[in-house]
């Protein structure tokens, strides 16, 4: 995996999703995403922006960090909430690799329509990578 590539994307995934499998390695390996709701979330889920992998510590550990993220229920409720998966997009969807994924709750949720759900990242990225 490339990880100077240039569009990452973060998507939304219920609870029977297999999303916290940690050999999945693409997004075509992924399983039930959240639907898609007009004007408020589309099946390939938002573009990041302000990526940045950054140096700490040593040359050999990175964080990679991005700016947060903000759905909003537009018109109708994004339902069955549980997770954010973070993959590098590509071509196809064997094509597009997976970076990480985030538990966001307990149990799934959802977003009523009007109301947002802001996915805000630590201080010092997503993650650290050793």
């Amino acid at each position: 995996m490339n990880l100077a590539g240039t569009t990452w994307r973060l998507g939304l995934y219920q609870s029977a999703s297999n999303f916290a499998t940690l050999t999945l390695s693409t997004f075509a390996s992924l399983t039930n995403e959240v639907a898609s709701v007009a004007g408020s979330y589309s099946s390939s889920g938002r573009a990041l922006t302000g990526e940045v992998w950054t140096s700490i510590a040593s040359a050999k550990s990175y964080s990679f960090d991005f700016n947060d993220i903000v759905f909003t229920g537009s018109g109708a409720a994004i339902v069955n909430i549980k997770a954010a998966v973070v993959w590098l997009s590509g071509a196809s969807a064997n094509a597009r690799h997976l970076l990480g994924f985030a538990s966001l709750t307990s149990s799934q949720f959802t977003l009523a329509s009007g109301n947002t759900l802001t996915i805000q990242i630590a201080t010092n990225g997503m993650f650290t990578m050793v």
